[in-house]
């Protein structure tokens, strides 16, 4: 699963990133003068997050836009509104009727500089990024949820079986899109059954042990990454 992730990049980084035009909630400062979003080192979910979808013009400048969403899809059938669903099995997402129309229509990319991860049964947190330190691109779907009687767009990240070298600290991982695959995948006229088959349990991966101090969400900060100076533990490691 994926539940806590880190992004570092701030806006204009992952437009370059993503080959991407930010979306106009990006471009207009909040009303504190800042973006609506700024590097977060503790992601969790109900977090307003950046998402890449495909853009919603014809527009030469750009295929691609990054808008935020808030994590986490609360179903319709969720009778109190109380259930979150943060992940989305890849398995079964392509047939699953929570997800199934979303899939098909509605995917988009979510930027992670890396993600969190608990070893079992000890549950040790572990930073887990791409061996290359290049952003890596979660496959997600975007679906409308009502939030306190207001419709709201929100998002899940896809997992799959963890690739072999991250299983040893926990069995799911999210899905990741390749770059050559990114246009593809956010293009709705691609069908599920080929979708499907975009989605990569990333191996190229290093982890690192964490503070602790990241089980709480009210912690933040670059000093979450550290532990006693722990160099990172490369993949073939973790075999």
């Amino acid at each position: 699963m994926c539940g806590r992730y880190v992004l570092a990049e701030d806006p204009t980084e992952l437009a370059v990133v993503f080959g991407a035009d930010l979306g106009a909630e990006l471009v207009a400062p909040n009303a504190k003068g800042s973006s609506i979003f700024t590097p977060n080192f503790n992601v969790a979910p109900t977090t307003s997050v950046p998402v890449v979808t495909a853009a919603n013009s014809s527009g030469e400048s750009s295929r691609r836009e990054i808008h935020v969403v808030r994590w986490g899809v609360v179903p319709r059938w969720s009778g109190a509104r109380s259930t979150l669903l943060v992940n989305a099995r890849g398995e079964t997402v392509a047939e699953k009727s929570t997800f199934k129309k979303a899939f098909s229509h509605s995917r988009c990319l979510i930027p992670a500089s890396g993600y969190y991860e608990w070893k079992r049964p000890e549950k040790d947190p572990y930073y887990i990024r791409h061996a290359n330190g290049s952003p890596l691109a979660m496959a997600g779907l975007i679906m409308e949820s009502e939030i306190e009687g207001v419709p709201q767009q929100t998002c899940a990240i896809i997992t799959l079986a963890a690739a072999p070298n991250i299983e040893t600290i926990h069995d799911r991982m999210p899905a990741t899109i390749p770059r050559d695959a990114w246009d593809e995948w956010l293009d709705p006229s691609v069908g599920a059954s080929d979708s499907l088959g975009l989605m990569r349990a990333e191996k190229d991966l290093n982890a690192s042990p964490v503070s602790r101090r990241v089980n709480s969400i009210r912690n933040n900060g670059a000093s979450l990454l550290t532990l006693e100076d722990s160099p990172p533990i490369p993949p073939d490691a973790l075999l």
